[in-house]
């Protein structure tokens, strides 16, 4: 049995570095759930046939795990024959697919599906089902294009003079350059515990349940490129290219690194400044894992320092047998727009899918959550 790491080696989320200086006001975030809305974006369209049942789901004050558990329960099936592109928060109201596998026989009352069929009661939490569509695929983790964004700020008081020509300009600035591609503090559990949890799990060599254990291996991954990624902010270079770096396609997977020693590497180069300030590629991190990084150079150097800082998460992942990948360090929001409602602030955005609306907020708003 390995020893607990203390939990004083985890750096909270709150001093992550923030791109644009200081907020511009503070705020209350999430007062009721239909203050933070989100509909997912699928970004296809069931076939209408085959063995999986596609469900449009509005859920209110509930987490995703638990419409899981009671669709599982309406249906008879087993959690796994389940499937989710995203989790989605519990305080909020939102709107997600989740699919069903049924490849005969009668469906159930969909209708009848509540959060009454957990053992355990929440409060204000409801369910609905608005569509209901046949497939030929199980939903899967990340298949889905993205989500859309109602936040709703109330309390709002500034912090500088002119806010409101203030907030308009860096928002026009994020717009255009993008916000850091944190991962938001929902990924890491209340207090952030689930990178201790990761820690413990690492050091004990504990076997713990499949969604629990990655949760946890997960929470790990996320808390190290958060980490680069603060740094890089820290020191002014997460938009502009190192000796190294590695550059990802806009809403791809791909990638591709630059050959310095190309007679034509110059050329590369300023061809990817063009690139970079219009939004046709990203630098990219690493999320930590087996296999090894196509960073070099000083970009590589740069995640070695965080590594070595947390060397029980980045062992622990590696021996885990999470695969290495990277993630793109920025993201531009889309259709962004904003207003004033009787002092209260309303921002709209979409974000691709594994981004999170509350970093685009805390480089304009101190909020309470």
């Amino acid at each position: 049995m390995g020893r607990v790491v203390p939990l004083s080696n985890t750096i909270p989320l709150v001093e992550l570095s923030r791109a644009y200086g200081q907020p511009l006001a503070s705020g209350v975030i999430r007062s009721v759930p239909e203050d933070f809305y989100v509909d997912e974006l699928l970004g296809f369209s069931p076939s209408g046939e085959g063995e999986h049942v596609f469900l449009q789901i509005e859920k209110r004050a509930i987490s995703t795990f638990a419409v899981r558990d009671c669709l599982a329960r309406l249906v008879g099936c087993r959690q796994m024959d389940i499937g989710y592109a995203g989790l989605k928060d519990k305080w909020a109201l939102t709107r997600q697919w989740f699919s069903v596998y049924l490849p005969r026989g009668e469906e159930p009352d969909w209708a009848a599906l509540s959060p009454e069929m957990l053992s355990v009661q929440l409060e204000d939490a409801e369910i609905s089902v608005h569509t209901v569509a046949r497939h030929n695929k199980k939903l899967r983790r990340g298949a889905h294009r993205g989500n859309r964004f109602r936040l709703r700020v109330r309390e709002v008081a500034a912090s500088c003079d002119d806010f409101v020509v203030a907030l308009e300009g860096r928002l026009a600035r994020l717009s255009v350059a993008g916000v850091p591609n944190y991962f938001g503090a929902q990924r890491f559990g209340r207090g952030e515990g689930n990178v201790d949890k990761a820690r413990a799990m690492f050091a004990r060599r504990q076997r713990l349940p499949r969604d629990q254990r990655s949760l946890y291996l997960s929470a790990a991954r996320s808390y190290l490129f958060n980490q680069i990624l603060s740094q890089r902010i820290a020191d002014r270079c997460w938009l502009d290219y190192l000796d190294g770096d590695v550059l990802i396609l806009n809403g791809s997977r791909s990638h591709f690194v630059l050959d310095r020693r190309s007679p034509t590497a110059a050329a590369d180069l300023a061809e990817v400044g063009e690139r970079l300030e219009v939004g046709d590629i990203h630098l990219a991190a690493s999320l930590c894992g087996s296999g090894e990084s196509p960073l070099s150079s000083q970009a590589a150097e740069r995640e070695r320092q965080v590594w070595q800082s947390s060397e029980d998460l980045y062992q622990g992942l590696r021996a885990a047998g999470v695969e290495w990948a990277l993630r793109p360090m920025r993201v531009r929001p889309e259709a962004l727009r904003w207003h004033f409602e009787g002092g209260d602030l309303t921002l709209g955005f979409e974000l691709p899918a594994g981004s999170y609306a509350t970093v685009l907020l805390r480089e304009l708003i101190e909020y309470e959550d």
